[in-house]
């Protein structure tokens, strides 16, 4: 039987796959932490739109009655912030939308939304849900470190191409029982991580590809530059294929769908998370508590 039989019948017995293995399982144990921490905070940063709709109280809840104006609707504002010094009132020309106050405080600057209609205070223009989802943001795209985060990411996504290309060659189990692979079964020889693990794997796989390709481009984007140009150097194309490239990038942060496709994605964001958890967790049975039983067997023997 040659390599290729092999590889159709019996992928387990040859050695390019257990090589395989090893790439898989050390990327996976020394990349995990940081693809964790890239899965939680990209599912997080989905909702960025709605979280600045829900948080962010920039309209008024009830246009019922007349807004105050001009000198009134100073003199209510210098009334409501007494305690500081305003420095701005800026009235928007969106109907419906709430006053913009700038102020000073003990030497600090503070912004407010003030009522018009009701002469209250409305709240912060960047409140901390607002906040702590811009930090999320940040900690996503350049791990709080600027370019050199974004540069760092752009290797995380190459990284992760290289564990989807290594796991996809280690999912086949030869051409007797692929099938069984496909999915989860109750009566399976193997343990319910496993198939988690390598199941959800392949039906992700393309999504995951995705997600790396789009974090190199956010990297390193003159190589995607490049190709385009080479079929149009047009940058002023209304038909410059461009058209993956935009297409990669809606399916990167989940633009489409309104709500319940970005709720979609929020749980599908969470696929890497759960990849290293499942994949943790059969490494440590197999590794880490064979080894210390084995230790605890020899401590243990007369």
């Amino acid at each position: 039987m040659n390599d290729w039989q092999r590889w159709l019948q019996a992928p387990q017995t040859l050695w390019l796959r257990r090589a395989l293995f090893q790439v898989h399982l050390w990327l996976g144990i020394g990349f995990g932490l940081y693809l964790l921490v890239i899965s939680v905070s990209g599912s997080a940063v989905v909702l960025r739109p709605q979280f600045s709709q829900w948080f962010t109280p920039s309209r008024v809840p009830s246009t019922a009655g007349e807004a105050l104006r001009g000198q009134a609707l100073e003199a209510k504002v210098a009334e409501v912030y007494s305690d500081a010094q305003v420095t701005t009132v800026a009235v928007s020309t969106i109907p419906g939308r709430a006053v913009y106050v700038a102020m000073t405080r003990e030497g600090r600057e503070y912004t407010r939304f003030f009522d018009p209609y009701t002469g209250t205070d409305l709240g912060e223009t960047f409140p901390w849900p607002v906040r702590t989802m811009e930090w999320l943001v940040k900690l996503h795209d350049d791990l709080l470190l600027d370019r050199t985060g974004r540069q760092i990411n752009g290797l995380g996504g190459m990284l992760l191409l290289l564990m989807l290309m290594t796991g996809l060659v280690l999912w086949w189990p030869g051409r007797a029982h692929w099938r069984n692979s496909l999915v989860i079964r109750r009566r399976s020889a193997r343990s319910l991580f496993w198939q988690l693990h390598t199941v959800l794997g392949l039906w992700s796989l393309l999504l995951l590809l995705v997600w790396g390709l789009s974090a190199i481009y956010f990297a390193f984007p003159a190589p995607f530059e490049f190709i385009i140009d080479s079929f149009d150097a047009d940058l002023y194309d209304a038909e410059r294929p461009d058209g993956w490239l935009l297409l990669l990038l809606d399916l990167h942060f989940g633009r489409f769908g309104g709500l319940w496709g970005r709720l979609t994605w929020v749980v599908l964001g969470l696929l890497p998370a759960f990849m290293f958890i499942t994949g943790f967790v059969l490494w440590w049975r197999r590794v880490v508590t064979g080894r210390l039983k084995e230790k605890w067997l020899r401590s243990s023997a007369p």
